[in-house]
């Protein structure tokens, strides 16, 4: 029998702090845009100009406060614009299937590939039992599974993945009996020190390359839809690779330095790495078809260059054209998202390397329309004169240094991404980067790749970023042992990433810092 809703019923006592922070931004980001609609431009500002900074104040407000789902802002554009006569519909919508955005569903397939057959927790066991027992190399061995994996696949699996092998390992380690107090105090700091490091080295390792994080897939899609310039996956590595190898490096030496083990004996940890890999008993027919499309599509995206330079050239409209015209690194993306469902595993049943749960559970279409609302965003603000109002605007910096201009985008994202998502984030402040690069006369890759860096800086707090809320909640560690060696990592990471782009630009893109 059914009971009143009404009454007896509780009654909730207000507003939640978030809910009151959702109504704030909603209401706030309206205003952006009725300012806008109902004002007069500002001299050297044309009226579509000004409709569309309304639009990017609303959008970029949205985002922030998550006022309403950050993939529900991410489809204005397609409402907005048309309707306010900026930009027709015809030319919105491509955005929201651009090229790139294709680049990152075939990482997504390869990423669900890895998890539907155990490959990544494989992985990361191997190297687990590569780095031994010893406290320093096992946080080591933690990070490098993470972050290798991270730059293939989502930062928010990775860290799923390995927090659970993770806390086996500190339960056991912390569980000991007979220890003193030093020692007591040296497992929990192991403890520390293998959740920051997962949920760090995630982050860390997504930077290497353009699918690894959302913000250089959001960098890489925007750069070429504003300039008309790809950028190539090999070159981008060169760049992200080092500084994301530098940054575990320096975690790695970091969080023993912050949280001291030195009293710690873990001699018999490596029972654990041992009984889990005996659990997964010899590698399957479906993991090894899946090493092996996975070795061979990132060797084609590192080497695409060269290996397109073999194929002949083919016939278009009477003209002899190059393949290379047409292979990009999407190309071969979807291009291993379609092995997937033609590759046997069991031929007999029918047993593919994938089927179509990929499509349910393994590709986050929000993530998908949200690099689309982004993109729609940027070509809006190149085609209602708004990038060229602000490349004017800023020949007033062409005294500044580079350098410095860099490093002050890189630091506005990272102390961004710390309260909000870091792909909203370079979503909103890519495009800009994109224009004051214009401005100044310099490549838009030197201003757009620290946006994108400094966005994947989100060490600080556990809403940063998934990687970090998902550690949070084994609670080995609080918030002012996040915040205190986060935070460094952050301003670390800023002063790599700067110094790195100073040595590989030119070598990378051939563009000199």
């Amino acid at each position: 029998m059914a009971t009143s809703s009404h009454a007896g019923a509780p009654v909730d006592a207000g507003f939640t702090a978030d809910r009151k922070k959702e109504i704030v931004g909603l209401f706030l980001g309206v205003a952006f845009l009725l300012y806008t609609l109902f004002s007069t431009p500002p001299e050297g500002i044309s009226v579509p100009a000004w409709k569309t900074i309304g639009v990017t104040l609303m959008m970029a407000t949205w985002w922030m406060l998550e006022a309403i789902p950050i993939a529900v802002t991410a489809l204005v554009p397609l409402v907005l614009f048309p309707w306010l006569g900026v930009v027709p519909a015809k030319v919105v919508a491509p955005n929201y299937a651009q090229d790139l955005i294709w680049l990152f569903v075939g990482g997504f397939a390869l990423a669900y590939a890895m998890e539907t057959w155990n490959l990544h927790r494989r992985i990361s066991l191997l190297v687990l039992k590569i780095c031994g027992t010893n406290p320093k190399m096992l946080i080591l061995g933690f990070m490098i599974s993470t972050g290798f994996l991270s730059a293939w696949m989502s930062n928010t699996a990775c860290a799923a993945l390995m927090m659970p092998i993770g806390m086996a390992i500190v339960k056991m380690v912390q569980e000991g009996e007979g220890r003193s107090e030093m020692e007591k105090r040296a497992a929990l700091n192991f403890g520390i020190c293998v959740m920051l490091g997962i949920a760090f080295s995630a982050s860390m390792g997504g930077m290497a390359t353009l699918i690894g994080t959302p913000p250089n897939a959001v960098m890489a899609g925007q750069v070429e839809k504003m300039t008309g310039t790809a950028v190539p996956f090999a070159s981008f590595m060169l760049v992200g690779g080092p500084i994301g190898i530098a940054l575990l490096a320096i975690g790695w030496w970091l969080l023993p330095v912050m949280f001291p083990m030195k009293a710690l004996d873990l001699s018999h940890a490596g029972e654990i790495v041992d009984e889990e890999l005996e659990k997964l008993g010899p590698m399957s027919k479906g993991e090894t078809i899946t090493t092996i499309l996975f070795v061979c599509t990132a060797l084609a995206w590192i080497l695409r260059p060269q290996l397109v330079s073999l194929l002949p050239s083919v016939s278009v409209g009477g003209k002899m054209v190059p393949l290379k015209s047409f292979i990009t690194d999407s190309t071969i993306g979807m291009t291993a998202l379609l092995l997937c469902f033609l590759i046997p595993v069991d031929f007999k049943k029918g047993r593919m390397v994938l089927d179509s749960s990929l499509f349910a559970k393994g590709i986050p279409w929000d993530a998908i329309l949200l690099f689309g609302g982004g993109f729609a965003l940027g070509g809006a603000l190149s085609k209602s004169g708004v990038t060229n109002y602000v490349a004017d605007q800023m020949k007033s910096m062409a005294g500044m240094s580079t350098i410095v201009i860099m490093a002050v985008l890189a630091l506005v994202a990272m102390l961004l991404t710390q309260m909000t998502s870091n792909t909203a984030v370079a979503a909103t402040f890519v495009p800009l980067a994109i224009s004051i690069a214009q401005g100044l006369g310099v490549s838009p890759l030197t201003m757009a790749i620290p946006v994108a860096l400094g966005a994947s800086l989100a060490f600080s707090l556990p809403v940063a970023t998934p990687p970090n809320a998902i550690v949070f909640g084994s609670g080995l560690i609080r918030v002012p042992d996040m915040f205190k060696s986060g935070m460094t990592l952050n301003l670390i990471g800023i002063v790599i990433s700067i110094a790195v782009m100073y040595v590989m630009m030119p070598i990378a893109f051939g563009v000199k810092v």
